[in-house]
């Protein structure tokens, strides 16, 4: 069953479409989740979130801007990253380390493709563990003790992998990238 199929069942019968839909990408909601959330019951609550946010947002979904199977992938995102701030274990980026010192256009819609295309390809060119720590900090959004554990490393070389990493980031959206 084709997205578009999904969907429109999902709209004309939103009992029966939410089961295909549940069943096409429960474990990708999951594996999304389980990214973000150590605890099992946690994991599950997000899932459910996730199904719900779909549902209801059904009639809103544009396939022309996104694939169902995107917009799922960051309707999990969010819940989850929801779920685990309302536990309390949720810890903001600081301003200092978001920022990149440069103005990324992402407004227009051919600006942040571009934009996203040289960000995809600058971390996935990164070596590992350097890749592995830099998608944990800055898209799960995971404490830097938590990485630097996860990982074997000091705190400190942590750390420095993110700030090396923010300035070939940097250095590649300089080059390429469309910025304000």
């Amino acid at each position: 069953m084709t997205d578009r199929d999904m969907l429109e069942l999902l709209r004309s019968d939103g009992d029966e479409g939410l089961k295909r839909v549940m069943s096409a990408y429960s474990g990708l909601v999951y594996s999304i989740a389980a990214g973000i959330l150590s605890d099992n019951e946690d994991r599950r609550e997000a899932v459910s979130d996730t199904f719900y946010k779909v549902w209801r947002a059904r009639e809103d979904i544009d396939l022309s801007r996104a694939s169902l199977k995107g917009y799922i992938a960051m309707a999990a995102r969010s819940c989850a990253l929801n779920k685990l701030k309302s536990l309390r274990q949720y810890e903001p980026l600081p301003e200092n380390e978001a920022d990149l010192g440069i103005d990324v256009d992402f407004d227009s819609d051919e600006s942040a493709k571009i934009n996203e295309d040289i960000i995809k390809e600058c971390v996935s060119s990164m070596p590992s563990p350097d890749r592995e720590i830099f998608i944990s900090r800055y898209y799960y959004e995971k404490p830097v003790a938590v990485i630097a554990s996860e990982q074997g490393l000091k705190e400190r070389r942590v750390e420095y992998i993110l700030s090396k990493g923010k300035r070939r980031l940097r250095k590649a959206l300089l080059k390429g990238g469309i910025l304000l």
